[in-house]
């Protein structure tokens, strides 16, 4: 269909497209075949301003498209680029999409596939079925917000806005380098029904504000008459062009783009956002070996970035991500707020990133069993309750079970009712971690520092100068990010993060008598998993500010209680023995509101000097309040952290690591402009400030 056209970079690939990949099928397929021919025209003129190709990265092609339909425009757009980029062997001359898409009615996977198995798309000798089948893999679900899908080797990315438009586009963060050059809008967002969803003059200049100056923009129809005049009008009052071959823009519209760009940069301003000056950078600096160093060294290589890792052990995952299973599962709040909102996105994206890392051939020890989640005393069954009737959740995300759901999901007695997530499961995280760096390394130069420990930084005009504890200068970059997990805060310049190191000791059970059946990870007074190569995590401690990681007899005794004290009315928790003394210890990083911590690594030091300041003036307090909100809170430049994940680190590390190298790559980022303020490590000394209240 039309959507094919955007891969075909040249008149031989549109041909090929045309004629070898789909043949006939295109006049099929396509249910309007003219306007697809226009808008494959409008894209192969396209000379905009998209990121060029490097010897280790494909050229770029950021599209945007409202509505998502059926799915069948982006399945088709999936068979054009992959049959596009068999054709070019060398990764300069193949191209890479990614597709912001609006949709205003949420969808889910099974809807989708009730759809294309009425369409016949999921008949196993259909010329599209494998591309159903990527799709339908990245498990969809009918939440508002963006969800990020990456299939094709992370070739095509899939931005998914759904909810309201207006809602999703506002926040959106304008993006460096790569805004969207080409719209396309499926018929029935044009419709009566449908147009105030997708063509209100505001929404129109948010489109605007993150597209390319010359940015081009069709509205499909069967009919062209459909697209109503005043849809037109209001597209080109709003600076978009029909085609590329329009010689000039708009110069007023232009002008009122940029206004709204600077609008969005003051509202956030006090958040600066990562970035690197060009594509041509020397290897960039990430200190750490757990599950956010992995995730990001995979990110930035798939943008074609070079990576130095250090770490301190001499294997990855030792830290806290060297447990054996961790629980995949989102944080989910009464009110669904952002927190609750930041967590579904990361939980489904983490899901997809495992899954497709395992796709691959790569080995992650896992299982998609579900998670079952009960109160284990009267407080957490108030809480989990409100939780479940907070709000109408997608039955992909949470839904209530009763006692007798329960025991038939778990395959043991589980005499109370709870609420089930039945995308999630359990992963080993040092898998992970070691199967994202060998995907990495097969992109571009991923360099592995072992037994590297770093034990400070120092900021030169070369750039940022790692030191060994015997104060030997081991290395120079001009970008380093520090991902070293409980070691976040060793460093000068980041000692002052407000994050806290909680220990936990995790115990290894044999499996064995009525726990062997167990058939999804349990979430109640601690967590356990089902048996995996014979053994059962059960756990976990919560020491704050531990003294050290020494086995603890303590806390193995209080893992043993942990699920009697949940379920006293059931036998299988007898048969849990932690007296093997089998157990594994670490560190998690916690901040007070649960989020990670990801961006820029601040001054502190010169963000109380400032506050010094304040402090001494006779100012009005709303003069301050004005000058913390537009004012860039101070930074070490080209120093950044990854971390704070928490418990949680399975199901929040890919989506934080892929939005810090989004950001680093100048490209458009799967998280909003609020939620990357709420992920900032300035935030919490900065809420303060911008309410005008006292740092201490």
């Amino acid at each position: 269909m039309y959507k094919t056209s955007l891969l075909s970079v040249s008149p031989n690939l549109h041909n090929l497209y045309i004629c070898d990949l789909l043949g006939d099928k295109v006049n099929q397929n396509s249910r309007y075949p003219q306007l697809a021919k226009q808008y494959i025209d409008t894209v192969l003129q396209s000379g905009d301003g998209n990121r060029a190709a490097t010897n280790t990265q494909p050229r770029l092609l950021t599209l945007g498209q409202l509505g998502f339909g059926d799915g069948h425009e982006i399945i088709l757009l999936l068979a054009a680029l992959e049959a596009a980029n068999l054709q070019k062997p060398l990764k300069k001359h193949q191209t890479r999409v990614h597709i912001s898409v609006f949709e205003h009615c949420p969808i889910n996977r099974k809807q989708l596939e009730h759809q294309w198995q009425q369409q016949g798309l999921l008949h196993s000798d259909h010329h599209l079925f494998d591309f159903a089948q990527a799709l339908l893999k990245c498990e969809i679900a009918a939440i508002e917000g963006c969800q990020r899908l990456s299939l094709l080797q992370n070739t095509f990315i899939i931005d998914l806005y759904q909810g309201s438009p207006i809602a999703q586009a506002k926040t959106i963060a304008t993006p460096n380098q790569q805004r969207i050059s080409h719209w396309f809008a499926l018929p029935h967002t044009s419709q009566v029904s449908h147009s105030d969803h997708y063509f209100s003059q505001h929404l129109l200049w948010q489109y605007g504000r993150i597209s390319a100056d010359n940015a081009t923009f069709l509205a499909a129809s069967s009919n062209d008459d459909d697209v109503t005049t005043t849809i037109k009008k209001q597209l080109a009052l709003c600076g978009f062009l029909h085609t590329t071959s329009s010689q000039s823009t708009d110069d007023i519209a232009i002008a009122e783009r940029n206004a709204l760009r600077q609008q969005i940069r003051q509202q956030f301003a006090y958040n600066p956002m990562p970035s690197l000056d060009s594509n041509d950078q020397p290897p960039i600096a990430i200190i750490g070996g757990g599950i956010a160093s992995a995730s990001l060294a995979l990110s930035l290589a798939e943008r074609g970035k070079d990576v130095v890792i250090y770490c301190k052990d001499d294997t990855l995952g030792q830290g806290a991500s060297g447990n054996k299973q961790g629980a995949i599962y989102p944080l989910l709040t009464p009110e669904n707020d952002s927190l609750s909102q930041f967590f579904q996105q990361a939980f489904l994206y983490s899901r997809r990133r495992i899954q497709a890392l395992i796709d691959d051939g790569y080995y992650i020890g896992h299982d998609w069993c579900g998670v079952l989640h009960t109160g284990f005393d009267l407080r957490s069954q108030t809480r989990l309750d409100k939780i479940i009737h907070g709000q109408a959740w997608p039955s992909e995300i949470a839904f209530a079970v009763n006692p007798i759901q329960a025991t038939q999901l778990a395959k043991v007695d589980i005499h109370k009712s709870g609420f089930y997530y039945p995308l999630g499961g359990w992963a080993c995280p040092f898998e992970l971690a070691q199967a994202s760096i060998a995907k990495a390394q097969t992109l571009t130069k991923v360099r592995i520092l072992y037994n590297s420990d770093i034990h400070s930084l120092e900021s030169h005009s070369s750039g940022w100068q790692l030191f060994s504890a015997e104060n030997k200068h081991i290395a120079t970059h001009d970008q380093v990010i520090i991902a070293s997990g409980d070691q976040l805060t060793r460093y000068k310049q980041t000692k002052n993060l407000q994050i806290t190191g909680f220990r936990g000791q995790v115990s290894h059970v044999p499996s064995q008598g009525e726990l062997a059946q167990l058939n999804t990870v349990i979430c109640a007074n601690g967590y356990l998993t089902p048996q995996h190569n014979q053994l059962h995590c059960v756990g976990a401690s919560y020491v704050k500010n531990p003294q050290h990681l020494d086995f603890c007899p303590i806390e193995q005794h209080e893992n043993s209680l942990k699920m009697q004290q949940s379920f006293p009315n059931s036998n299988w928790p007898n048969d849990i023995d932690v007296s093997n003394n089998d157990a594994r210890i670490g560190v998690r990083m916690v901040s007070r509101d649960h989020f990670p911590v990801m961006g820029c690594a601040p001054d502190v030091e010169e963000l109380f000097a400032r506050y010094a300041v304040q402090k001494q003036s006779k100012d009005k307090p709303s003069q301050w309040q004005r000058y913390w909100q537009t004012t860039p809170a101070p930074i070490y430049d080209g120093l950044y952290v990854l971390g704070g994940l928490g418990s949680r680190g399975l199901s929040s590390g890919p989506l934080v690591a892929e939005c810090l190298a989004a950001n680093l790559c100048g490209e458009l980022s799967p998280l909003s402009s609020d939620l990357q303020a709420r992920l900032s490590p300035n935030r919490m000394w900065l809420r303060k400030l911008l309410k005008g209240k006292a740092l201490m």
